[in-house]
């Protein structure tokens, strides 16, 4: 049985399209010199994190957030969570839902939350990677690089259209909490 994925990924029992060696390398970077920080957007900055690891697919960071406002606890349905270097290029941004058995988390002035942000990381800017690691050459992300047989494009097709319709189910929950709690 072989060491890898269809597409190289080093777990031969899941399919998703790996990060480049130069991709792993620009986040192995970011992560070493503690230039990452998740702004939660109208809520705050995280630049010290419990605990952060990746893969060749994903970045898990584990953080903790100490709220000091409002003073009356209200329902938030969802954070607007923005992952950025310090000096505040913009990498990934999601909306991630905060509900507990189907209702959104009432928070405030004193609420702790540990929260986990795991990033499924497809691609890398280019032009991010290459003034991160100024080495680079030719294409910097493993899709953009692959000469796949037809077989495997189709495979490749397929998995996208999943990954696709499973963030537009994600999408749809957040959109509908919050228009449920912004109407109340």
């Amino acid at each position: 049985m072989s060491e890898k994925n269809a597409f190289g990924g080093g777990n031969p029992f899941s399919l998703y399209t790996p990060m480049s060696e130069d991709e792993q390398e620009v986040l192995g970077r970011l992560i070493e010199e503690e230039d990452l920080e998740i702004h939660i957007v109208n809520w705050g900055i995280v630049n010290k994190f419990q605990k952060i690891s990746f893969g060749d697919l994903r970045l898990q960071i584990i953080f903790r957030v100490v709220l000091t406002a409002p003073q009356i606890h209200i329902p938030v349905p969802f954070f607007d969570l923005e992952l950025r270097t310090r000096g505040g290029i913009l990498l990934f941004k999601d909306r991630k839902p905060l509900v507990m058995e189907g209702y959104p988390l009432c928070i405030g002035a004193g609420s702790e939350l540990v929260l986990a942000w795991d990033i499924a990381i497809r691609k890398m800017s280019e032009e991010f990677v290459k003034m991160v690691k100024p080495g680079s050459v030719g294409l910097t992300s493993r899709e953009g690089n692959y000469k796949l047989p037809a077989q495997d494009m189709r495979l490749l097709r397929e998995l996208r259209t999943k990954e696709e319709k499973v963030k537009k189910e994600d999408q749809k929950i957040v959109a509908q909490l919050a228009k449920k709690y912004d109407s109340d």
